[in-house]
């Protein structure tokens, strides 16, 4: 099954020069549909007009986002945030989600791997 998700263009270049390996989201009702094998075509926000589509490998779920981020710090955070806690309150700060519904869903982390780019 193939699903649709948005990403940021620092995200979304990241993931199209191989460094991303890994999307961290909320664990909503969209989220929890998608399984190992599955495909997730990401469009680059703001115009929409690049894609990339990844082989879903993995998926962990967490209950909050400290233990999410703790997991993958020193790979995926420890060069742009001073601490686990600092990944933390950039999700709420930045807008991504509250800490009312990250405490109300969790959060997953999906293992991703490059499947093809699409210029639209």
């Amino acid at each position: 099954m193939e699903h649709n998700m948005k990403l940021y263009s620092s995200s979304f270049e990241e993931l199209k020069a191989g460094k991303k390996k890994r999307e961290y989201r909320l664990n909503d009702e969209k989220r929890k549909m998608v399984k190992v094998g599955d495909t997730i075509r990401f469009a680059k926000l703001p115009d929409l007009d690049e894609e990339i589509v990844v082989d879903v490998t993995d998926i962990e779920t967490f209950s909050n986002w400290y233990d999410c981020y703790a997991k993958y710090y020193d790979e995926d955070f420890k060069n742009q945030y001073d601490s686990v806690e600092a990944v933390v309150q950039d999700t709420y700060d930045g807008g991504y989600y509250t800490k009312e519904e990250s405490e109300k869903n969790g959060c997953v982390v999906f293992s991703i791997k490059m499947h093809r780019s699409l210029y639209i």
